[in-house]
C-alpha cells in the first residue's frame, strides 16, 4: 500500500487493534539518527503507555541510549559490512520476534532493514520515502503520522535521562555564564568547505561587534583538526579546542549550552538544531531541500538559487566555488544575530 501523497509504502493497523510495542528501525547515519528523535520523541509524548524500542548500529547507540524516549535500544553490531550486520541480526531476530511488536516503523528504507521488517513479520508497518525532495525530518513526520497512532511534529530534543548535564561544562574546564558559539568546519568535500578564513574574520566580527567575552568551541572529529588548530592558533583564548575529546552524547550536551552553531552539512549540525541550538548551516553543494529543517531557530545558506545548484557534486565543475565563494563573514554574522537569543527569549 503507498500514501498517494508522499509514496510512503504502509500496513495499515488492523481496526480496534491495541497497540502496545513499537520498533523503530534507524541503524544509521548518526546525524540522520538524530534528525529523526524529535518526531519520536513527540510518539513518546502522546503514546506514554506504549512500549517503543529502537534497532541501531553500535556507532550511532551514544544519544539514543542517553534518552528517556526508548524503553530498549537494540544494538546491531558488525560495524559497516553489510554480511556481519545480517549475521547480527540473525542472533537478535530471537529476542525482537519473541516482543510481538505491534507497528514496525522503518525510518532507513535500505535492503537490510526491508529484510529485517519481512523477517520480523509485523503486520502493521510503514517504510521511510527515501527519493522524496521533502526534508528528511519532514518524511520522518509523515512515515510515522501515516500510521495513525499520533500525529507527531517537531520539537526540540530534551529527553535525556534526569542526570542533568551540569557536569558537562565542568568537565571541559568550561563555565557557566559565558556566551559559548559552537564552529564545526566539517564538510566532507571540498564542495561544502567554506575557507577558513571567513570562519576567522566572522568570529573576530563577533568579538568585535556583539561579545568581546564569547568563547569559540570547537568540536567534532579527527577530519578537522588541522582547521580547529588553526583557528585556535588564529583566535588565542578565545577559542578552545575539543577535537576528538568528546563523545556523540558529550557533544549534545556541549551544544544544548551553546549560543549558536555553526557548521557546514555535518552531523553535528544536525544535532545542534535538534536540541533547539540556533544553528547556522553552510551547506555548499549539499541538496537544500534534502537538509535544510527551515525551522524558526536556523538560517541555511544553500546553493538551490543557482543554476549549478544543489549538485551534490564533491568538486566543482566551475572556477572557484559560485554557492560558497558569495558568502561573506558578514552574511554569516547577520545570520547568527538574527537567531541567538531565540532560546533565551
Amino acid at each position: 500500500m503507498k500514501d498517494p501523497f508522499s509514496h510512503i509504502e504502509f500496513g495499515a493497523i488492523a481496526e480496534n487493534r491495541q497497540i502496545r510495542k513499537i520498533l523503530v528501525i534507524r541503524l544509521q547515519a548518526s546525524g540522520d539518527v538524530v534528525i529523526s528523535l524529535p518526531y519520536l520523541q513527540s510518539l513518546r509524548k502522546q503514546l506514554p503507555e506504549v512500549e517503543i524500542d529502537l534497532l541501531v548500529r553500535e556507532e550511532c547507540k551514544g544519544i539514543p541510549e542517553q534518552l528517556t524516549i526508548f524503553n530498549t535500544v537494540h544494538v546491531l553490531k558488525g560495524g559497516r559490512n553489510s554480511k556481519l550486520q545480517l549475521f547480527h541480526f540473525f542472533l537478535l531476530f530471537p529476542k525482537l520476534f519473541l516482543k510481538k511488536y505491534d507497528v514496525l516503523l522503518d525510518l532507513q528504507n535500505h535492503r537490510l532493514s526491508r529484510i529485517m521488517r519481512r523477517m520480523l513479520g509485523i503486520k502493521a508497518w510503514s517504510v521511510f520515502d527515501r527519493t522524496s525532495s521533502l526534508y528528511a525530518g519532514d518524511r520522518y513526520k509523515n512515515t510515522i503520522n501515516v500510521m495513525n497512532i499520533a500525529t507527531v511534529s517537531f520539537e526540540p530534543l530534551n529527553s535525556f535521562r534526569d542526570n542533568g548535564d551540569g557536569w558537562i561544562l565542568e568537565k571541559f574546564g568550561l563555565k557557566e555564564g559565558i556566551k559559548y558559539i559552537v564552529i564545526n568546519p566539517a564538510g566532507v568535500y571540498a564542495n561544502r568547505n567554506l575557507e577558513m578564513e571567513k570562519y576567522l574574520q566572522f568570529c573576530r566580527l563577533w568579538l568585535e561587534m556583539v561579545d568581546p567575552g564569547a568563547v569559540f568551541l570547537l568540536i567534532g572529529i579527527s577530519a578537522i583538526e588541522q582547521k580547529a588548530a588553526w583557528l585556535q592558533e588564529k583566535l588565542g583564548n578565545s577559542a578552545i579546542n575539543l577535537v576528538n575529546r568528546t563523545s556523540q552524547a558529550e557533544a549534545v550536551l556541549l551544544l544544548r549550552k551553546a549560543r549558536v552553531m555553526i557548521s557546514e552539512d555535518s552531523g553535528l549540525l544536525h544535532m545542534a538544531y535538534a536540541v533547539g541550538t540556533p544553528s547556522v548551516g553552510i551547506l555548499g553543494s549539499t541538496r537544500n531541500d534534502w537538509t535544510n529543517p527551515n525551522l524558526p531557530h536556523t538560517r541555511f545558506f544553500h546553493s538551490s538559487d543557482l543554476a549549478c545548484g544543489n549538485c551534490m557534486l564533491p568538486e566543482c565543475l566551475y572556477a572557484g566555488t559560485p554557492c560558497l565563494d558569495r558568502i561573506s563573514p558578514e552574511m554569516i554574522l547577520n545570520a547568527a544575530r538574527a537567531i541567538k537569543d531565540l532560546r533565551e527569549s
